[in-house]
């Protein structure tokens, strides 16, 4: 028999404690119904590719496109937490949003584009998470690996298995949103923060344990790239709250703010400061920085500006 086809059982020590999550799970879920989802998924996985190896067919990972495959991954973990919630159902409408509705909220248990719920997703992506629109609510994602090593023989390949299942809570600001270029048939497209990567990563209620070292690794990076992100907007902030100040009494100030350590702080603040300063929104007098222009003449939001990530900065 192909080594894919194996039957692969998800470890239960993977399973996150309710109480160690930064918020409670919604609509009376727990992670425990969450790795019974991943156990669903690998069994529909073992079946459905036994079958159509019998069959003489090649594994569902050939046949179906990249995004056919994480559709039937994705609608997998939402009939199983469907069937978990007394408080959702599975959202009749096709493509409708969000997949898992509370049930009654809307005629028919059918809306395209609804409110409250539960959005899943199915990725192999450890970062790059997309959907067709930003919006705030309740969003879960299934994050699988595939082997697709061209230099392996298929019948040589390891098993699809999900290693990581992440739930947050997540606001619109949590997405950045790139709309259709004209003439374009695709529709635009919103993508994740890193703010809202950082929220997922810290939501984890299932982890293979085997996977634990990246998801940690990939969920401090994901905390410092919202730092990044969010730089020009908590040093205005900063330099409102404290009047013109040093960048040391900055990073004394934004300190608690940040997840990485003092070092890559103060770098960090001091490449904001001088990205504000070309945008006329800060000015240095000596080692005191104050606000100028825009900044300085009241609080208001920042314009997007992503301060790049420079070497030895996190």
């Amino acid at each position: 028999m192909p080594r894919y086809v194996e039957h692969l059982h998800a470890d239960p020590a993977g399973t996150v404690n309710a109480g160690d999550l930064p918020n409670p799970l919604p609509f009376n879920l727990t992670p425990t119904n969450f790795f019974r989802t991943v156990e669903d998924i690998h069994e529909v996985l073992h079946e459905v590719n036994s079958l159509m190896h019998a069959k003489g067919y090649q594994r569902m990972e050939e046949l179906l496109d990249p995004a056919g495959f994480s559709g039937m991954v994705s609608r997998t973990g939402v009939d199983r937490l469907g069937r978990a919630s007394r408080a959702l159902v599975m959202n009749k409408k096709h493509n409708g949003y969000p997949d898992l509705l509370v049930d009654g909220q809307y005629a028919g248990n059918a809306v395209q584009h609804g409110e409250g719920g539960l959005e899943v997703k199915a990725t192999r992506s450890e970062r790059s998470w997309q959907t067709h629109g930003p919006r705030a609510g309740w969003f879960c994602v299934f994050q699988f690996e595939m082997d697709d090593r061209e230099d392996v023989a298929l019948f040589d390949r390891e098993p699809t298995r999900v290693v990581a299942v992440l739930v947050a809570e997540l606001e619109k600001d949590d997405w950045s949103w790139q709309p259709a270029k004209e003439g374009k048939i695709r529709s635009g497209t919103a993508s994740m923060r890193a703010s809202g990567i950082a929220k997922c990563r810290a939501g984890a209620v299932w982890v293979d344990p085997a996977y634990r070292d990246v998801h940690a690794t990939l969920l401090a990076k994901a905390r410092a790239d919202a730092f990044r992100e969010d730089a020009p907007r908590l040093v205005e902030q900063a330099l409102r709250d404290l009047g013109p100040a040093t960048v040391d009494q900055l990073v004394e100030h934004l300190a608690p703010l940040s997840p990485v350590d003092a070092a890559a702080t103060f770098k960090r603040i001091a490449a904001t400061l001088d990205g504000l300063r070309r945008k006329d929104r800060a000015a240095r007098d000596g080692k005191v920085w104050r606000l100028t222009g825009a900044a300085a003449a009241a609080p208001q939001p920042v314009a997007e500006m992503v301060i790049p990530a420079e070497e030895g900065i996190a």
